[in-house]
């Protein structure tokens, strides 16, 4: 498991991690913390568990569609709502258009990309509504604003 997805600022990361001698456990579940002796539990994929001491501990939650999606007509084989990439309509229903963290866009699930994705939607829907096709396109844009200490951040965009 990589700290971020996106090779150029995963590198740039880890390399700051390093330098920073910061551990990291990547691709593990946070099943406990024990705050009082400062120790986190985190279980891998084998189902074996370790404990880890932190002075800061930073988590990042698995990302995943809610169940009443999962469950449901709308849902991709990953579960999340089946939409075209660029319309943002669904691939099956005409009347349905998803957009954000419930969406299969192929992007990160960021402020910035539903704020791209917001105006695409409001468009094709109104067009929907009107008869019409939908004729915006979003174009995969997300960014994601990362701080990485001394007052200064990584603005990945992607």
């Amino acid at each position: 498991a990589k700290m971020f997805a996106v090779q150029k600022y995963g590198d740039a990361l880890e390399k700051m991690r390093k330098e920073k001698n910061v551990d990291g456990w990547f691709g593990k579940e946070l099943v406990s913390i024990d705050s009082n002796n400062r120790v986190a539990t985190f279980k891998a994929a084998d189902g074996k568990t370790t404990s880890e001491p932190f002075e800061a501990l930073h988590v990042v939650p698995p990302m995943g569609a809610m169940d009443f999606i999962k469950s449901s007509s709308l849902a991709n084989e990953a579960g999340f709502v089946s939409v075209d990439k660029e319309t943002l309509q669904h691939t099956k229903f005409s009347n349905v258009f998803a957009l954000g963290d419930c969406s299969s866009l192929p992007t990160s699930k960021t402020a910035a990309a539903i704020t791209a994705q917001a105006p695409v939607l409001v468009h094709n829907l109104m067009n929907v509504v009107a008869g019409k096709k939908p004729t915006a396109k979003y174009d995969g844009y997300t960014s994601c604003p990362i701080l990485v200490g001394d007052n200064k951040l990584i603005l990945a965009e992607f």
